[in-house]
């Protein structure tokens, strides 16, 4: 019962691998297949020159990773791949070398070395999120595959040549071995690779935010100049000849800055967004709710404001432009309470979201754009706040909040 009990903890620790590695499935067959082969790995025995035990069990593995896990498909063959091999060569190292009776007294060094594998993925392995691209996956792919082939070639080599020369084995120990460093560096490869870029990204949205914060506030800007100058036209209307009056403040009513709103709530920045996105959702025949709770200036950057509203609205817009006029809407409510603020965007789609991705944008030239809600993540992640999307009966739902610097939640 104790070996029973010590072997579980093995199983159980490598099913916490898999959950730090990939972006598990919640369903209830899903985790019974991840507990299915966390056992097949662990507990394999794999002798040199079985071919009864790795080539299927390494099948079973990969099949299992890739129903059980969320992600693309090469990012989760590349990782499965590096996982398997990892552990398929200190098995082989354990079943063919250390000195043993039985399998049983095996489990100590499968546990210790499951409790190793788990750290190094903890705390220096790639996380659940990590994405390099597929061309990056491609190149990790390529790099596996020598140290896994070396433990194809290394176990499924008929055993009699093994026992005939001795020094064969020696020189398994040191290419299992071998295999087993280059395998953990090149997840570490990953982590680093994965968090430079990260870096990039977030570089790269950070000036993208702040351009965007300047068009929306120059745009502001001309509209509030606009409006100052009031008093300038109606001197001129004065000064002008009766037949010329009504023609100059028919023109004059026409401009889109008379028309708009200045101050919706008692932040500066939303009221420079609003006024020019409801402009141009009034162009489109867009009826537009509000609901604002915002009574004073938020405490925020005033550039992730514009971002998260002016994003948010871009995306709103793009999915009523789908549809019929007369079945386009937009109903915006944000509340600023108690440290916390709430921003809830509805509007018609017709578009289904997979689970832990993000909506792709519908527009043809989708390499350049794409990236507003990708962007509102990184600020709502930057303020350790929630950003959630979900779309239900031809409706499409934003929602995020915000806890204020220093609040947390």
């Amino acid at each position: 019962m104790l070996v029973l009990c010590t072997e579980l903890v093995a199983y159980i620790l490598h099913y916490l691998t898999i959950k730090r590695l990939f972006i598990i499935k919640k369903s209830l067959p899903a985790k019974f297949v991840r507990l299915f082969i966390s056992i097949l790995l662990i507990g394999m025995v794999i002798y040199i020159g079985d071919w009864g035990n790795l080539p299927p069990t390494f099948v079973l593995y990969l099949a299992g990773i890739q129903y059980a896990c969320e992600g693309s498909r090469i990012k989760k063959l590349t990782l499965a791949l590096m996982l398997a091999s990892t552990v398929f060569a200190w098995n082989a190292l354990l079943d063919n070398i250390v000195p043993a009776h039985d399998h049983w007294q095996t489990i100590p060094f499968r546990i210790l070395f499951s409790i190793l594998l788990y750290l190094i993925m903890r705390f220096r392995g790639p996380d659940a999120e990590t994405e390099l691209g597929k061309s990056l996956w491609r190149l990790m792919l390529f790099l596996t595959l020598p140290p896994t082939g070396i433990v194809l070639s290394i176990v499924l080599v008929p055993e009699n040549r093994v026992a005939e020369q001795r020094w064969i084995l020696l020189l398994y120990t040191v290419l299992l071995l071998l295999v087993l460093f280059s395998l953990v560096g090149l997840l570490w490869a990953i982590a680093v690779l994965s968090k430079h870029r990260k870096l990039e990204q977030q570089n790269f949205y950070a000036e993208m935010n702040r351009k965007y914060y300047e068009s929306m506030k120059q745009q502001h800007f001309e509209i509030r100049r606009l409006k100052h100058d009031l008093s300038n036209h109606l001197h001129a209307i004065s000064l002008l000849p009766a037949g010329e009056k009504e023609a100059y403040i028919a023109d004059l009513l026409e401009s889109p800055a008379l028309l708009q709103r200045m101050n919706y709530c008692g932040d500066d920045t939303v009221n420079a967004v609003l006024s020019v996105k409801e402009q141009l959702m009034r162009q489109q025949n867009i009826a537009l709710s509000l609901k604002l709770d915002i009574p004073e200036m938020l405490p925020f950057d005033n550039a992730d404001i514009c971002v998260l509203f002016a994003n948010a609205l871009d995306n709103a817009i793009e999915s009523c432009l789908a549809f019929p006029e007369k079945q386009r809407y937009i109903e915006l409510t944000a509340r600023h309470q108690k440290g916390m603020l709430a921003l809830s965007i509805k509007n018609p789609a017709s578009l289904s979201i997979e689970a832990g991705h993000l909506p792709s944008t519908t527009k043809p030239d989708a390499e350049h754009h794409g990236y507003g809600l990708r962007s509102m993540e990184e600020i709502v992640n930057h303020y350790k706040g929630d950003l959630k999307i979900k779309a239900l009966d031809g409706v499409f739902e934003l929602f995020l909040y915000l806890p204020e610097p220093g609040r947390g939640v």
